[in-house]
């Protein structure tokens, strides 16, 4: 029987199933305070454009060069270079998707996506004024040869952008750009996505998988995987092999993760939901990076999929202790996981990123209960419920 209700249930599904209905209309609609305004500034520097943060304060307090820059360690090399003391990685994206990818596939790459303003770029734009542009109409009476010219240009997540755009848009890409390379797209953007089932449209499970994270401009960083090399560190490279090799030697059931460049400082991580949470079923992928002093400071951990939690923010942050505060040495990325997977069961109420989310847990748990499985069922089921034919 559920705290504060006289209600009597014969089981946990009836309980949830009667929760579920009790609270469909909030869950339905259920937004964050203040959530059309930039979480950090309320708006000061301008408009988020439905992100939680704007991109002045993403780029100030998440930029694009994290922690490398600051500590003068860091030199802008590119991908072609390679150190030679570096190895790639044992578990790598780019060594699956070599072997899953057609051999005729060379010919459809597109360019990389282009790098997040910085912060003097976005300080520029907010001191100059901008006139009005109104050619947003122009562009879109271009002829459809015109437009599959202009696409051919964009990388995979401008070109998924573009689809958002119109119907009309989306429907060109959906005529002219075969499944196959969506399919790739996905593949190349979430490698530790696994086909369950039988998908009838690449394009949207690829867009669905976007709107089911909280934050896009983390999805391009994740995408650039800009280099952060400096001095060889060669305790960090050992370090990191160890914590690949943990993944197969320790019991990490529902725990997952791939680096995604040779460097190994940009990861993709993926948890489970515990069982008997009302996380249950859904699978939460998470952006880590790897600072270059690591072990002796701790890696930076985001979720990508929307998840509502207390101690984890509107953007993707974890509050967790050992990451703030308390971080060992004696850590790995393996432990560190299952420390996230372990607070999705056990929440930390005193202390929380969502304060609103953490009096509703502690004063009214059916209905936060409600509120986290409805999205759990929205935004971290994909593999086992691709999105419906002609729904996003």
């Amino acid at each position: 029987m559920a705290a504060g209700c006289s209600k009597t249930f014969t089981s946990k599904y009836e309980e949830e199933l009667y929760y579920d209905v009790e609270y469909e209309e909030f869950c339905k609609n259920f937004e964050f305070s203040n959530s059309s305004t930039c979480w950090i500034c309320n708006g000061y520097y301008g408009s988020s454009y439905g992100e939680p943060l704007c991109g002045t304060c993403h780029s100030f307090i998440f930029p694009n060069h994290p922690n490398g820059e600051a500590e003068g360690l860091v030199t802008e090399v590119s991908d072609d270079e390679d150190s030679g003391n570096d190895e790639p990685p044992e578990n790598g994206s780019e060594a699956k998707d070599r072997s899953d990818d057609d051999p005729g596939f060379d010919d459809l790459e597109r360019p990389r996506p282009s790098a997040p303003r910085n912060l003097n770029q976005y300080l520029d734009m907010l001191s100059q004024p901008r006139e009005s542009d109104e050619s947003h109409q122009q562009i879109c009476a271009l002829p459809v040869e015109v437009l599959l010219s202009i696409f051919s240009y964009l990388d995979d997540l401008s070109l998924w952008n573009a689809s958002e755009v119109c119907k009309q848009w989306k429907r060109i890409l959906e005529v002219h750009i075969p499944q196959q390379m969506w399919k790739k797209y996905t593949k190349e953007r979430w490698p530790l996505f696994q086909q369950i089932s039988t998908i009838p449209n690449w394009l949207h499970m690829y867009g669905a998988l976007m709107n089911s994270c909280f934050c896009r401009t983390c999805l391009i960083q994740m995408a650039l995987k800009t280099p952060m090399r400096g001095r060889v560190n060669h305790i960090r490279a050992n370090r990191l092999r160890n914590d690949i090799r943990s993944f197969d030697l320790d019991a990490t059931e529902g725990i997952d993760a791939v680096a995604l460049d040779n460097q190994l400082f940009h990861w993709q991580a993926s948890i489970l939901g515990p069982a008997g949470s009302p996380y249950e079923g859904g699978k939460f992928f998470l952006y880590i990076i790897i600072p270059p002093s690591y072990p002796m400071l701790p890696p930076q951990v985001r979720f990508l999929t929307k998840i509502v939690h207390p101690n984890v923010s509107r953007h993707g942050d974890v509050g967790i202790d050992i990451i703030q505060h308390n971080w060992s040495l004696a850590l790995t990325i393996s432990k560190l996981l299952l420390s996230v997977q372990s607070l999705l069961t056990d929440p930390f109420t005193q202390i929380c990123m969502e304060p609103e989310l953490g009096r509703m847990y502690e004063n009214d748990r059916p209905k936060f209960e409600a509120l986290a499985r409805r999205w759990t069922w929205k935004y971290a089921m994909y593999e086992v419920l691709p999105p419906l034919e002609g729904l996003t």
